[in-house]
């Protein structure tokens, strides 16, 4: 049960990574539930609904929230499976800041997001050396987790 949860939560980053890839700019945007639009302002107070769309099977919302952009993920029966945001590498914490310059020291940030799942929160973070890229989860105290 344990592995099929973490596989799960696996699953999701890596959609949530290649989400950022995306170019599904068809005009096939969901209209979402009212249970979708009541999870967001009870999860996100405030929240602006900016946009909705279909990525890799998931429904994609874009909020406006705490003064940022956050895509927040649903499955088609209306369960949060991930929220996340840009994030500069200059609000990183320390520990994983840390983490990063010990075990990838020859690599620079490229992108940095903050994602928010039902089971964790993990900063997502794609390095870069030269022709090469990888991608690594960073927990807030500077665990990685794979």
């Amino acid at each position: 049960k344990t592995m099929k949860k973490l596989l799960s939560i696996l699953m999701m980053l890596s959609i949530v990574a290649l989400g950022a890839c995306s170019d599904d700019d068809n005009d096939n945007n969901p209209v979402i539930s009212e249970n979708v639009k009541e999870f967001i302002l009870s999860k996100y107070p405030g929240a602006v609904i900016r946009d909705t769309d279909y990525d890799r099977g998931y429904i994609e919302v874009e909020i406006y929230h705490d003064a940022r952009i956050k895509d927040v993920y649903f499955t088609t029966g209306d369960t949060w499976i991930a929220t996340k945001w840009d994030i500069s590498t200059a609000d990183l914490p320390a520990a994983v800041t840390t983490t990063l310059t010990e075990n990838y020291p020859d690599y620079r940030i490229e992108d940095a997001d903050f994602v928010v799942t039902p089971e964790r929160e993990v900063y997502y973070i794609e390095l870069e050396r030269g022709n090469f890229e990888k991608s690594v989860n960073i927990t807030a105290d500077g665990e990685i987790v794979t």
